[in-house]
């Protein structure tokens, strides 16, 4: 079997926790999966954690090992087990709020191993489905390579997300060969990609979407506007259908202007959520971000 191993980075979020592992473990039974926790407070939490370190590899960071920042100790925790993980390994980086939505074959692996291996500049490889919200502004900038079976988004003026993805598929050794390290900002590894990196593929047949309408935080703590913003979106835990053989074969055998937009082949397990799927509370609404800021500068000029 390849070298295939799932990174998990959680916080605060049992069930979502819970349900990320599990559809892993379903689609891609036998791969390595690490947990790497940034010292969750909640109890439950803290008892999926126990429940699954019987089975799994369960990692917590040092307290004083990292600055915290508006992300907690994401990137300090993803630079561990980036550090953590052989040269030989592909990692797949997900966050408690993203699960795995298809059956990921040997083929499947077999493919992405091919198409690191045929790159003549590292990159990092995006796994997930994309996003319908960005679908407006987006579809025009999108390319397809048919040689290396992935789609490219030229979103070259935005601060994230033409090199870079929190969620992304890597060969451990090609990052090191450039000297790759993790900082502890979006935009900072965005900038540090372009340098380093050629820019950043969508897999032709993504297996992995983030849940939408979640729950957010932001430095471990949620502000006043997250939580209205959170009531009036009804944010809460809307976990993906997996899907059957018949519609994963359907999928893998679309054509390639079928560009894989979450809405328009994920199903929801419970619940309803308005289209397109958003994936921040605050997302489209001035009011709650203006109201976010003021209280984020209150707080830093408080001292907390």
């Amino acid at each position: 079997m390849s070298a295939l191993h799932f990174w998990v980075f959680s916080y605060n979020r049992a069930e979502f926790l819970s349900n990320c592992v599990a559809s892993i473990e379903l689609c891609a039974p036998g791969r390595p999966i690490h947990i790497f926790d940034d010292h969750s407070s909640d109890p439950e939490t803290r008892a999926v954690l126990a429940e699954l370190a019987l089975r799994h590899q369960v990692v917590y960071p040092t307290p004083q090992a990292h600055e915290q920042t508006k992300h907690g100790g994401l990137y300090a925790n993803m630079q561990a087990a980036y550090e953590q993980s052989g040269a030989d390994d592909i990692v797949c980086f997900l966050q408690d709020d993203t699960q795995l939505v298809r059956p990921l074959s040997a083929e499947d692996v077999q493919a992405i191993e091919t198409f690191f291996a045929s790159q003549a500049k590292p990159c990092l490889l995006q796994p997930a489905f994309m996003r319908g919200c960005n679908k407006k502004k987006d579809f025009a900038r999108t390319r397809y390579d048919a040689t290396h079976r992935v789609y490219y988004v030229d979103r070259l003026s935005n601060s994230a997300g033409a090199f870079y993805s929190d969620i992304c598929l890597f060969r451990v050794r090609d990052l090191r060969a450039v000297g790759w390290r993790f900082v502890t900002r979006e935009a900072g590894n965005e900038t540090q990609a372009r340098e380093l990196l050629a820019q950043m593929a969508y897999w032709r047949d993504p297996f992995a979407a983030w849940l939408p309408n979640v729950p957010a935080f932001r430095g471990k703590q949620q502000t006043l506007a997250l939580r209205l913003a959170q009531k009036r979106r009804r944010s809460g835990f809307y976990p993906v259908k997996i899907m059957s053989a018949e519609d994963n074969r359907c999928f893998l055998e679309r054509p390639h202007n079928a560009v894989p937009y979450a809405e328009d082949f994920l199903q929801l397990q419970q619940g309803r959520v308005s289209e397109p799927w958003i994936y921040y509370p605050l997302q489209g609404s001035s009011w709650f971000k203006t109201l976010n800021s003021i209280e984020l500068k209150w707080r830093k000029w408080r001292g907390k």
